[in-house]
């Protein structure tokens, strides 16, 4: 994690996202840009938090890991998301790891900075409601997905939430195969079935596999086997 000191890029950001003046001014004041690699760690299980994140640039993912050491994907996180407020809010540790899918820039608001600020600031609160219905929204979804729908859907539904900018357009997205193993697992399925999947979705002409990389060809398809679930 690195901060970022660009008063321009702070203030661009939020008005792309809406969020010039839509707060009180001591809750903006306390508002700092944080970016974070391709990668790496927002957040560990364990870890209690000290900064409240709002996702303004790129992906975030989400995942448990269970008791056995596999792990289990529960949504991706993209602009204009909050990362850290249950926790925050009820003053848990972290239960789920969160990860930065690609180079990622986050709003960030300190612990104390919340409570003596943010906390005292009736718009932001709103804020943080309307993001919390939202969230209790995807992930009941998310969950009819992992236990209701077979892999077929799961990985059609994957794809989708990771071939998607931040502008919500398809594009073409590169999935290397020695990631398929961390795939199979995150989406409950084996390896074996993976490939299986995968498989019939070359056949259908839907991806493509060359080289030792998947590319996604055929987006609409996609979205009529997800039949409108997703990871976001």
């Amino acid at each position: 994690m690195r901060k970022i000191k660009d008063p321009s890029l702070m203030r661009g950001l939020m008005d792309l996202h809406g969020l010039s003046g839509a707060f009180g001014k001591k809750t903006e004041e306390v508002m700092e840009l944080y970016a974070f690699d391709k990668g790496e760690i927002i957040y560990a299980i364990g870890e209690r938090i000290d900064h409240l994140f709002m996702l303004v640039k790129g992906k975030a993912k989400i995942y448990r890991v269970l008791p056995n050491g596999k792990s289990i994907l529960l949504r991706f996180n993209n602009p204009l998301s909050l990362i850290g407020d249950v926790e925050m809010l009820g003053d848990h540790d972290v239960v789920s790891m969160v990860e930065s899918v690609n180079e990622s820039i986050f709003i960030g608001i300190k612990r104390q900075d919340l409570a003596e600020t943010a906390y005292e600031d009736p718009a932001f609160l709103r804020f943080i409601i309307k993001h919390l219905a939202q969230k209790l929204h995807t992930n009941s979804s998310v969950a009819s997905l992992n236990i209701l729908y077979p892999a077929e859907t799961r990985f059609a539904s994957y794809l989708l939430s990771i071939t998607m900018d931040d502008n919500d357009r398809a594009r073409i997205e590169e999935i290397k195969s020695s990631k398929l193993t961390e795939i199979a697992e995150l989406l409950g399925t084996s390896y074996r079935h993976l490939n299986r999947v995968i498989a019939k979705f070359v056949s259908a002409g839907w991806v493509e596999r060359s080289r030792g990389s998947l590319y996604v060809k055929d987006i609409e398809a996609l979205k009529r086997l997800a039949s409108g679930n997703s990871y976001n």
